[in-house]
């Protein structure tokens, strides 16, 4: 997915690989594919995961507090 992305972008990413993309970089270690469903199964979208709160996110089991975080500061960096 990383050689792909940097080929050509988000271009042709479901939004559940945009998503598994942005939390392998949170958590480098196994398969991210079920929790980047999980995410948008709990929130509707990937507008919903990142503005989530930390809190929301980390009561979906396999989101600790770094990954929480780091979904947050996508949101808030965007909005900036």
């Amino acid at each position: 997915m990383r050689r792909r992305f940097i080929k050509g972008g988000l271009e042709g990413f479901a939004d559940h690989e945009a998503l598994e993309l942005l939390l392998f970089y949170a958590r480098a270690r196994g398969d991210v594919n079920p929790l980047a469903h999980e995410l948008l199964d709990s929130f509707g979208s990937i507008k919903g995961v990142l503005e989530a709160r930390p809190e929301q996110l980390m009561a979906v089991e396999g989101i600790g507090a770094h990954t929480a975080r780091m979904l947050h500061l996508v949101f808030e960096i965007g909005r900036r």
